[in-house]
């Protein structure tokens, strides 16, 4: 694999959607978001030490897929996301990259048609854009292995904002609901079929000012592009020096689950549940 996968999103690089300066700034920095890189700090703490059929549910620009592939190096990647140009583009930087485990395509999660294929399903910051989030976890189920495992990460309902004042999660585009209480989503992967091992917050202190900073700058919406790339060293510092520590409420909730061998043996019962 390519040395450009050192820093998470260097690979973007290899981007033809990019220009120039933003390309070689990734190459230099890594992906210069700073959500994105608290969550991916996150999952790397999350995941299991070994997969062989991993699915990114949900990939983007296909940093996470990248990582995984590069974590799992005998493992396949399965990437899915609906936006078809973006996801050729997601498989020519893998191909450029000499990343042969990682196969990028379109898709849509809500008619995900997959049975007992994958021992890890990743779905990071998905399920807010998604109405019938519990009928895109069943079919996770659905496609998962027995004793498989389930990733998931999601906006917490509530944003630490501006620094000391907890308020309701600021609107997103594309998101469907501000986020996520921590009981309501443990309670939605387990009404999916699954049982769950861990949950808690991401988003400590530091990682939520500094990614509070980035949006009042972006506005998630890549406003102020110049001023954030300015910005974005310090700020991914902040928030790399506010990592490791096991916030009690975060901007961010994440659940580990299982598909155990029991609850695998009672799945044709379960499929009907599927919407």
């Amino acid at each position: 694999m390519s040395t450009l996968l050192s820093l998470p999103g260097s690979e973007l690089f290899r981007d033809p959607s990019l220009g120039m300066l933003e390309r070689w700034y990734c190459r230099l920095l890594g992906v210069p978001i700073v959500g994105l890189r608290i969550r991916l700090r996150c999952l790397q703490r999350l995941l299991p030490p070994a997969a062989t059929r991993v699915l990114d549910a949900g990939c983007g620009k296909g940093v996470i897929s990248r990582m995984l592939a590069h974590r799992y190096p005998a493992a396949k990647i399965d990437a899915i996301d609906q936006d078809e140009q973006g996801q050729r583009i997601n498989q020519e930087i893998a191909e450029a990259c000499y990343i042969a485990n990682c196969r990028f395509q379109k898709g849509d999660l809500t008619t995900l048609d997959s049975d007992g294929e994958y021992d890890l399903i990743v779905s990071v910051d998905n399920l807010e854009h998604i109405e019938n989030d519990v009928g895109v976890l069943q079919r996770f189920y659905r496609a998962m292995q027995a004793n498989g495992i389930l990733v998931v990460h999601v906006p917490h309902y509530y944003r630490r904002w501006p620094v000391f004042r907890w308020s309701r999660n600021f609107d997103v585009p594309g998101h469907v609901r501000p986020g996520y209480h921590l009981p309501e989503l443990i309670e939605r992967v387990r009404k999916a079929g699954f049982i769950v091992q861990r949950s808690g917050f991401s988003y400590g202190f530091l990682e939520n000012l500094a990614n509070n900073i980035g949006y009042a700058i972006s506005a998630a919406e890549q406003k102020n592009r110049i001023l954030y790339a300015l910005l974005f060293p310090l700020l991914n510092l902040m928030a790399w020096l506010g990592q490791g520590g096991h916030p009690g409420m975060g901007a961010g909730v994440w659940c580990v689950a299982q598909k155990s061998l029991s609850e695998a043996k009672r799945e044709p019962n379960h499929r009907s549940m599927v919407i």
